[in-house]
This record gives structure tokens, C-alpha cells and sequence, in this order.
């Protein structure tokens, strides 16, 4: 009996401790939202008020929410504090200093693939100007309206409105778009890694009228699916067919098409615009179906991303990423593979490289030159979504390397069914405003080096 009572003593004991560690979530204030609306800062959490949470996670339960509600991008500068009531319970005080949300949109657009290409070799006719107008918080729910008139390369409208609510915890969201666009300049197919454009003074190439639904399902913090359906009429001009008979896959002039996208994205990512730390999974299928039966081409692109902080001020990041796509027909316009939006090989902004599957991987290795400065712009001070910056400096190196595979390549596309590298050096600025600009300079595989600019924000 003597035994038992220490046994039970024991235990008790041990359980006494163990419950000293632990605390209660008793009150959540927010300060800082003149507009933004409470639940959509408080659904970022990974805690609710009246949990029991460990107190040793507390502080990385805190800086977890505290990235969360950043990659909302709804506010510059976000503070998460808890501060003891008692023994067993903490008030948790969230402080948020909002955005500007309301943005003329004023967007010189290139044509080209990235600010370098066009520099080196600058062409107006593939340049655009927009204007219109970009609304970031609609409601204060993190809703997005965009309207935007386009004239130069490209002409046209286009409307969208997204991230509307469906039910009362944010889990069901809706959007829709509509647009109308005309091409005046327009590349036709790939020779010797370049692509080759064409223009027709007075007649556009190309329009296309487009409206679309999509759908996102959030489970959690850090679970996204999403669905996209898109009706497009599109008409070319003829053109096109004598510079390319495999141009878009068919031999009509019109089409009506129906692109059907699903995604699935786990993202545990510290910061999405610019990660140091966790891991990043999304894949993506995609259908374009011609309705005419001249086009069906389905694509599936992977991706995952792993990010780590390796030492004091060292960090490193990995992507890999990759295309498959099946068609019923040959079609320049479904084989586009690197060089086009984000999925190319640094080293290789000059290029383009057309294929049915592609592979690749990003290496880089970033060193913290300059922690984060924030400077307060006095002449600024009644601006004050503005006059507060804040900039972070990183040096990095990299090593990137990628394989395209083409079932039609060309005899001088001579980077198509073959294995590609580069590597480089450079520096990033990381400031407010989720804006990054990086300054490379590389060297690819035929040992051609250069100097490259990347200019990465939301708002192009």
C-alpha cells in the first residue's frame, strides 16, 4: 500500500508539472484594422480563444500566426505579443498597420519575357501600357477587384473580382472574370531558342473573348484547392497558319475552348514572396479542350520547394519544378515549356525552349548582407502607409539545372531534348509591398554570361 501512495503521489506530482507548462488563450485583441475586418486576421491563427496551449510553442505558435497574417498581404507590419494574466493564462494582442489597398493601375507591361530581354533589345510594338484600377481589401474580407484597359502590343479589357466568401469561417471562396483582348505582335513558333513575332499593321492577329468562374476550397491555414473554368472565343488571322500550320492545332480561323484547371497547394512557407524557411507542394492539371475537336491537351505541373535556414545569416532554397503534357495534335501554343513566366533557368532569359515535358531545379544559396532597416521618410509623414519602409539585403549564388523534352523539335532549337545548366551570383532587395528586386549575373551552358534584372511584385 506504502508503494502505491508514492506511485500515486509520483504521478500526481509529474502531472503538476506538466499542467504548469501549459496556458490558456483567455483574450485575442486586435488594434491597427481601420478597415480590415477581424475575422479575416483572426482565421490566420493557429490558436482560438479558450485553447490550452504548451508553453514552450507559444512563442513559435505566435510567429507562425504573425507570417500568416503577413502573407495575407493586407497589411506592411504585423506585431503578435502575449502578455500573463496569471499563472495559467495569456492575452494575446495582435497590432497591424494596413496597406494602401486602393491602386491606380498604371502597368507598362513586356511583352517579353522578362525587363533584360527587352532591354537588350527594345521593340515598342511589344510593349503595353494599362490603366484602371486595382481594389486589394474589397469589404475589408480581402476581396480583389481589378479593372484594367490595355493599349499597345495588347488592346483590351478586362474585369475580375475575387477571394468572395461563402460561408461565415472563409473555408468556401468565389471569384469570376471576363475580358476581352486583341494581339497586334505576336510570336508564331521557336527558332535557334528565340521566338520569331510577326505584325500586321492595322489588323490585329489576334482576339479573344473570355469569361471564367473559379473556386477555392481553404481546409486549413495551409491547404488550398482551387478550380477554374474558362470559356474563350478566339479568332486569328490567317496569317498565322502560313507561318506556322501547326500554330494553335487546327486549321479554322475560330474556336470556341473550354480550359478547365485544378490545383492542390500545402504551403508551409515562413513568407510566400520570400522564403527562408519550410516547405512549399502544389501540383497542377490542366485541360484545354477545343470544342471543335481540333485540340485536347492535358498538362500536369508539379512542384515543391524547400526552404532552410542553415546557420547565423545563411540560408538555402530549393525548387523543383516540371511539365507533362499530352496532346492530340501537334500545337505550338500548348508546348511551351522554360523561358516563359516564372519556369525558367536563370542564365537563359534570352531564350525560350518548346517541349512536351520539362524538369527543373533551382539551387540557391542566400547570405544575409543587411538585416532588416526601416527607415520613417519625413516629407511622407501624411502618407503613412508610406512613409515607413522597410528593405532587407541577401547575397546569393545558385546553380540551376533543367531537361526539355520535345516530340517535334527543331533542327536549330538546339536546347529542346537536351540537358541545361548555369549558375551566377547576385544580390536581392526585399522591401514593403511584397516587392523583390534581384540583380543576377550568370553563365549558361554555351558560356554566355550577362547581367539580369528581375523586378518581382504583386502588382504586375
Amino acid at each position: 500500500m506504502k508503494l502505491r501512495y508514492h506511485i500515486f503521489l509520483l504521478m500526481a506530482l509529474c502531472s503538476e508539472l506538466v499542467m504548469a507548462q501549459d496556458v490558456v488563450i483567455n483574450d485575442i485583441s486586435i488594434t491597427g484594422n481601420r478597415l480590415s475586418r477581424e475575422p479575416v486576421i483572426l482565421r490566420e491563427l493557429v490558436f482560438s480563444k479558450g485553447d490550452t496551449v504548451a508553453l514552450p510553442q507559444l512563442q513559435t505558435m505566435l510567429d507562425i500566426s504573425r507570417n500568416n497574417i503577413i502573407n495575407t498581404s493586407l497589411f506592411n507590419y504585423v506585431y503578435v505579443t502575449a502578455d500573463t494574466i496569471s499563472d495559467r493564462a495569456v492575452n494575446i494582442g495582435i497590432t497591424v498597420e494596413e496597406r494602401w489597398y486602393i491602386w491606380p493601375v498604371v502597368d507598362l507591361v513586356f511583352e517579353d519575357r522578362n525587363i533584360s530581354t527587352w532591354i537588350r533589345n527594345p521593340d515598342w510594338s511589344r510593349f503595353s501600357f494599362g490603366a484602371g484600377v486595382d481594389i486589394q481589401n474589397m469589404r475589408g474580407l480581402n476581396e480583389k477587384l481589378h479593372i484594367t484597359a490595355r493599349i499597345g502590343y495588347q488592346r483590351g479589357v478586362s474585369l475580375s473580382y475575387s477571394n468572395i466568401a461563402l460561408d461565415r469561417a472563409k473555408r468556401h471562396l468565389f471569384g469570376f472574370s471576363a475580358s476581352y483582348n486583341m494581339v497586334y505582335n505576336t510570336a508564331y513558333k521557336t527558332e535557334n531558342n528565340k521566338p520569331l513575332y510577326v505584325t500586321i499593321d492595322g489588323n490585329p492577329l489576334r482576339q479573344r473573348y473570355s469569361a471564367g468562374i473559379n473556386y477555392l476550397f481553404r481546409p486549413g491555414i495551409h491547404e488550398r484547392h482551387t478550380a477554374n473554368i474558362t470559356y474563350e472565343h478566339t479568332s486569328i488571322d490567317d496569317t498565322l497558319f502560313t507561318l506556322n500550320r501547326h500554330y494553335w492545332g487546327g486549321t479554322n480561323t475560330r474556336r470556341n475552348n473550354i480550359n478547365l484547371t485544378y490545383s492542390y497547394a500545402n504551403d508551409h512557407r515562413d513568407v510566400y514572396f520570400y522564403p527562408l524557411e519550410g516547405t512549399f507542394f502544389k501540383i497542377t492539371g490542366a485541360m484545354d479542350i477545343a470544342l471543335d475537336g481540333s485540340l485536347l491537351a492535358t498538362s500536369v505541373y508539379p512542384e515543391f520547394g524547400f526552404y532552410k535556414t542553415l546557420a547565423a545569416r545563411w540560408f538555402y532554397a530549393g525548387v523543383l519544378n516540371g511539365k507533362m503534357t499530352v496532346a492530340n495534335t501537334q500545337a505550338y501554343l500548348a508546348e511551351k515549356a522554360l523561358g516563359y513566366g516564372s519556369n525558367y533557368l536563370r542564365g537563359y532569359e534570352d531564350y525560350v525552349m518548346d517541349g512536351h515535358y520539362f524538369a527543373l531545379m533551382k539551387n540557391t544559396l542566400r547570405f544575409l548582407l543587411m538585416p532588416t532597416k526601416v527607415v520613417e521618410i519625413k516629407w511622407l509623414s501624411g502618407l503613412s502607409k508610406f512613409n515607413k519602409i522597410h528593405f532587407t539585403l541577401y547575397a546569393n549564388v545558385f546553380a540551376d539545372a533543367g531537361y526539355i523534352y520535345n516530340h517535334h523539335p527543331a533542327p536549330g532549337n538546339t536546347f529542346e531534348n537536351s540537358f541545361l545548366y548555369s549558375g551566377g551570383a547576385g544580390i536581392d532587395l526585399v522591401t514593403y509591398y511584397d516587392i523583390v528586386v534581384r540583380v543576377d549575373y550568370s553563365i549558361n551552358k554555351k558560356k554566355e554570361g550577362g547581367f539580369y534584372i528581375t523586378l518581382i511584385t504583386p502588382f504586375f
